[in-house]
């Protein structure tokens, strides 16, 4: 336990501070609800959020969108939530990326989610997952520095 505490201490400073220095004293940090997932002092750990054309649901001959138009939604919301926040793309450190068809799908997935981190890009996993129904093609989640105001 030691070890653990003395690591978060030292890498409090770089990895949004007040959170993990409050860990590392056994303190709880600020816990939040907050758009689209849950703040913990300086960290935003974001659910996996779809892109599926918000036409679709009202009207199912409107296409849900293909792979890219799906990614390009889901990177938008993300990015509408940490502006809220006072964050921005810039401050993502971890992305997780669900895709039904990696084979297939991966590279479309790929061209859109450089548009949105065009420069190093923060690290980044892909897994392949069925989900329940056919038209999800992609659902992404991430993790992102929050700084203090």
């Amino acid at each position: 336990m030691n070890k653990r505490r003395n690591f978060l201490k030292s890498a409090g400073p770089l990895l949004g501070g007040t959170a993990f220095a409050a860990m590392a004293s056994g303190e709880a940090p600020s816990r939040s609800r907050v758009a689209g997932g849950i703040r913990l002092g300086n960290l935003y750990f974001a659910g996996g959020i779809t892109g599926i054309n918000p036409k679709h649901r009202e009207d199912p001959s409107v296409s849900p969108g293909d792979i890219q138009e799906q990614t390009q939604r889901a990177l938008e919301a993300h990015k509408k939530n940490l502006e809220a926040l006072g964050s921005s793309l810039e401050n993502v450190v971890k992305v997780t990326v669900f895709l039904a068809d990696p084979k297939n799908e991966r590279r479309g997935m790929n061209e859109a989610y450089a548009k949105f981190f065009p420069k190093d890009p923060p690290a980044r996993s892909a897994i392949g997952v069925q989900f329940p129904d056919d038209i999800t093609k992609v659902e992404i989640e991430l993790i992102a520095w929050v700084p203090e105001k």
